[in-house]
């Protein structure tokens, strides 16, 4: 029997053969995929990996390159990558091979995280083992699946972890839940698989666990499903890239921003500029108005919808809309269905058929096949708010006085927010002032802008600046300063008539002369609105300010009904006469416009979505999130 030693000695001399004679020289990303990596068809053979067809892929893929130094020599610290996609175009087997180049040739430590344990094993188990480790003959050798190492460098069995090593170096890849807050696993890489299922809170710990990198790249993939939050949000963040296809004479178009109307059915076979274009009803129609009802098989296309140019979906053209992000590492696409040339035509009409018919499938259609957000949780889309913009003639956000009543709302935290609502009429309404104030200059801004602005009255969600509102109370009310004995010991029934002209009607449970006051969320649902009389002890006396307590779901169903119209399900009923338009109105968005007008927007959008019950029935609207001038 040979000694133990001798028995290792051999097993170091194989890995080291088998390192040192079978690892190829790969010098970038793009070189793996196109040479080494492997995909499964639908008959379940595997075909090299290609980019035919797909060619949007490519500038994404150099995109990876530029920031891990493939041709520099000098890798991009803190970048982020954000492909925001439509389904079944690779983003998972993109994600895996990524994962396995950057540890087995670059010797990265890569976090791939999933919005659930659950999905850990069948990940690996079915995507990386076999479509990926199995089908690069040298990568295997080097990995051990379910391998990772603890805080003392010990080798410790982990589901969904896998190590790397030649010999001399190691590197550690981990597919991993989002259960929990991560912890231990320290990454120079982490990717986020479909962000819209990632808690938000969670998510922002992965930073932490990459800070003794040098790299410290940040990527997330997956479909877009929420306006302003998650995937989309990361795209909006970052530089905005969509592909765009050359339709002759200097023109430029976006396919998923024309869809349906650049999609063509060839009457005769070849296609012709006076073809029928596919219609919001699923039919085809020419400028005569003639239609043409789906037929599977038939021979459809896209071209221009202007002039009925062709469009070649094998030459797409990447545009950043936001560029000046990209100097900022800030890198982020959209990728939809319509610009990969491998995926037929007909399979979009065909489901386009199921998408006028039922919303619930146009919501998918709009995420799977567009990469554009849709959701039934969310009550306002970008499209709403374009609404709102246009309905009128363009007003823009000025600090002035007006000539209808004013009424403003101040959201307090670290940072505070404020916004204040012109009432023309019930049926026409504008957002004339929105602002984000630091907490430390809170009262004396506010009261500038109260001011400034011919405030009717304010309303404030105190929580967490309770002293800082308390104050806003007594100065805008004229009770900074007074005696406040002579109210004392009285009870809640009484009418207390404070110097400025505020007054607690105790008798009626009302304050009259209101211009500014608190208020908490602590009634039910349906439980109206209901005055207090609030109490500040002082030690031996009281001081009293106007408290208003509602219920939080009905006061944000109210802001986001006025947005609504009959188009949505709201109807209202204004001097006997059905609004067909929104009653609130914005202000313009273009250039030059102030950045508070887009975080209006942002806001708005997330905060009128609401969560989803056991049955998925609508719940309440959510909180704890960026929606303060809601």
């Amino acid at each position: 029997m040979k000694p133990r030693g001798s028995i290792m000695g051999q097993l170091g001399e194989k890995l080291g053969a088998a390192t040192s004679t079978s690892v190829p020289q790969v010098t970038s990303f793009m070189e793996f995929l196109t040479t080494h990596a492997r995909v499964k068809t639908t008959g379940g053979e595997y075909v090299p990996y290609s980019l035919e067809g797909r060619e949007a892929m490519i500038p994404i893929i150099e995109t990876f390159d530029l920031v891990l130094g493939s041709h520099t020599g000098k890798p991009l610290p803190d970048a982020t990558i954000d492909i925001c996609g439509g389904a079944q175009i690779g983003k998972t087997v993109l994600s895996l091979n990524f994962g396995a180049y950057v540890t087995a040739v670059l010797y990265y430590n890569w976090g791939y995280y999933l919005p659930d344990d659950d999905l850990v094993e069948g990940i690996v188990d079915t995507k990386l083992r076999p479509d990926v480790i199995e089908q690069i003959e040298w990568l295997g050798p080097l990995m051990q699946v379910g391998k990772t190492e603890d805080k003392r460098g010990k080798s410790v069995n982990r589901k969904g972890a896998f190590q790397v090593s030649d010999g001399k170096r190691k590197a550690f890849g981990m597919i991993r839940g989002m259960g929990k807050i991560p912890t231990t696993f320290s990454m120079d890489v982490a990717m986020e698989d479909e962000k819209d299922d990632i808690p938000a809170k969670r998510s922002k710990y992965l930073t932490g666990r990459m800070t003794a990198s040098p790299l410290r790249l940040r990527c997330s993939i997956g479909t877009q499903r929420y306006h302003g939050a998650g995937q989309q949000k990361q795209w909006e963040d970052g530089s905005q890239g969509i592909f765009l296809f050359d339709v002759g004479n200097g023109r430029q178009i976006n396919l998923e921003e024309q869809w349906p109307s650049v999609c063509r059915l060839a009457v005769d076979g070849t296609p012709k500029p006076t073809d029928p274009k596919l219609t919001n009803a699923g039919d085809f129609r020419d400028d005569q108005g003639n239609a043409w009802a789906y037929e599977p098989g038939a021979p459809y296309y896209f071209a221009d919808p202007d002039t009925g140019a062709v469009v070649d979906r094998f030459k797409p053209i990447l545009k950043h809309l936001r560029p000046d992000r990209l100097k900022l590492l800030k890198f982020s696409f959209r990728l939809s269905q319509l610009c990969l040339g491998a995926m037929p035509v007909n399979q979009f009409v065909s489901r386009w058929q199921d998408a006028v018919r039922d919303p619930e499938m146009m919501t998918v259609f709009r995420c799977d096949v567009l990469a554009m957000p849709a959701n039934s949780e969310q009550a306002i889309s970008p499209e709403i708010l374009l609404r709102a913009r246009t309905v009128e003639e363009g007003f823009d956000l000025r600090l002035t006085t007006g000539t209808a009543p004013r009424y403003g709302g101040l959201d307090t935290g670290n940072r505070c927010w404020f916004i204040s609502r012109e009432i023309f009429s019930e049926a026409r309404k504008h957002i004339n002032w929105a602002e984000q104030i630091p907490l430390s200059q809170m009262v004396a801004r506010t009261e500038t802008l109260f001011h400034k602005l011919g405030l009717t009255t304010l309303a404030i969600d105190a929580n967490p600046a309770v002293d800082q509102a308390r104050s806003l109370c007594y100065r805008l009310n004229g009770l900074e300063g007074i005696d406040w004995q002579p109210f004392n010991g009285k009870t809640d029934e009484a009418v207390l008539k404070f110097p400025g002209g505020l007054t607690w009607n105790g008798k009626l449970k009302r304050w009259e002369g209101l211009r500014c006051f608190v208020v908490e969320f602590s009634v039910k649902q349906g439980g109206g609105i209901i005055h207090e009389l609030g109490k500040d002890p002082q030690g031996g006396f009281n001081r009293f300010y106007p408290k208003i307590r509602a219920n939080r779901f009905d006061s944000i169903d109210r802001i986001i009904n006025e947005f609504l119209t009959p188009e949505e399900n709201v109807i209202r009923v204004v001097d006997g006469k059905l609004l067909e338009e929104p009653v609130m109105r914005l202000p313009q968005k273009q250039a030059g416009s102030p950045p508070i007008v887009e975080t209006l927007d942002a806001h708005l959008v997330t905060g009128s979505k609401r969560g989803k019950g056991s049955n998925d029935e609508p719940t309440d609207y959510v909180d704890g999130c960026e929606n303060h001038l809601t």
